[in-house]
């Protein structure tokens, strides 16, 4: 081996006389870059350190105090120590569940150069895992992550005599990324002029990632100016100032992929004020409706038979009702004249006045009332405009009572 001593030894020499020897040593060859020498050049036993590897040649001349014997030579081989080899088993790897990993032992080494056998070793994994390699022998075995988690592995070389000390090598699965799945809420129904929530927070992702959300306003009734106060918060909001249907888009993301895209509707419906018309039957009240605007012409005679001082002093020529849904309305512009020229008789609205508000959910019945014509024809107008909508309310008659 280099860098060991080693001792020539001439003491078998012989002189057939019997005469005492002497020697004479020298180092006649050695490796490129050696500089060995020899102890002592007429010892018996010199020695020299191998200090490269390859081949020394020493020659040996025995001397009887007369003569020279012939020169001969001895060989000496020097090899390099054997090093015990390194192992290498390939750097951390983070991988998804389920996918195949394969692991690197190729960067293992040897001093000598020397060939390598492997030994690989599973050494942990998570609880309830089944993974194993596909070999503990081959420089790349390989094996698949069952359960998220890390799994240690090692790696001993051996070089045929020598064993390296084991390298470890840790696998950290994480369990394979899913697509989140959008949610824009439930199809809502408001009143135009309604400030629209809408909201992503039931959107949800398997690997638990922070979502990044994407809102689109993907249609909006004819005339709508309506835009999302926000396009990536989770909740926005818009108007809906037209009635008609509003569809919002809702993608979100997870940081790797999109979601699939859902839609909610949202049906907005305008406030409204309904007109119904009572009349009373045998079965009682009865009301019809009638809707807004109202325009309507009657011809109506009425005779009242009454006496004393409980007599109405009017009669009742319609009655109506009209009430409010998802708004309040109110009434301008009443009313109620005789268009008979030189006629005394009074035209009134009962129950209904100018200004009344009809407040969302509530109803305001009125009639439409009239003093005797004693026997005269008469013309009488009624009317009234609600100020939200423009709509008008008008009822002309021809009247005649007793």
């Amino acid at each position: 081996m280099t860098k060991t001593a080693v001792t020539l030894d001439a003491s078998a020499s012989v002189d057939a006389n019997g005469d005492a020897l002497t020697y004479k040593w020298a180092l006649k060859s050695r490796p490129s870059g050696s500089v060995a020498a020899l102890s002592s050049a007429i010892d018996a036993k010199p020695t020299f350190t191998a200090d490269v590897a390859g081949t020394y040649v020493a020659t040996l001349i025995v001397n009887d105090g007369k003569v020279d014997s012939a020169p001969v030579d001895v060989t000496i081989i020097a090899t390099v120590a054997n090093a015990a080899p390194v192992a290498n088993a390939g750097p951390d790897q983070n991988v998804s569940n389920g996918t195949r990993v394969t692991l690197d032992g190729s960067k293992s080494s040897d001093a000598n150069g020397d060939a390598l056998t492997y030994q690989w070793t599973m050494d942990s994994r998570p609880s309830g895992s089944t993974a194993a390699l596909s070999s503990a022998t081959v420089v790349n075995p390989t094996f698949t992550p069952d359960v998220a988690g890390s799994y240690t592995l090692s790696l001993v070389v051996s070089d045929g005599t020598l064993k390296s000390v084991a390298d470890s090598v840790t696998i950290t699965a994480s369990r394979a990324n899913s697509a989140p799945v959008a949610n824009a809420g439930k199809d809502q129904n408001v009143l135009t002029r309604s400030v629209v929530t809408l909201d992503g927070r039931g959107s949800s992702d398997a690997n638990g990632d922070t979502l990044k959300y994407d809102w689109n306003l993907t249609s909006k009734p004819a005339g709508s100016s309506a835009s999302l106060s926000s396009n990536t918060q989770a909740t926005t909001n818009f108007t809906a100032d037209v009635a008609g249907t509003y569809v919002a888009t809702l993608v979100v993301n997870d940081g790797t992929v999109d979601s699939a895209p859902v839609t909610v509707a949202i049906t907005a419906v305008a406030p409204t004020l309904n007109l119904y018309q009572i009349s009373s039957s045998f079965f009682g009240e009865q009301q019809q409706l009638v809707k807004l605007p109202y325009t309507t012409s009657a011809s109506s005679q009425i005779s009242q038979i009454c006496s004393g001082s409980g007599c109405s002093t009017t009669v009742t020529l319609d009655k109506f009702k009209l009430s409010a849904n998802g708004g309040s309305f109110t009434i301008q512009d009443l009313t109620a004249v005789n268009l008979t020229t030189g006629s005394s008789v009074a035209a009134s609205f009962k129950g209904l006045n100018n200004g009344t508000v009809i407040a969302n959910g509530q109803s305001v019945s009125f009639s439409l009332e009239s003093g005797f014509t004693r026997n005269q024809s008469v013309n009488l107008r009624y009317g009234f405009t609600i100020k939200e909508t423009g709509d008008k309310f008008s009822y002309t008659v021809e009247l005649r009572t007793n």
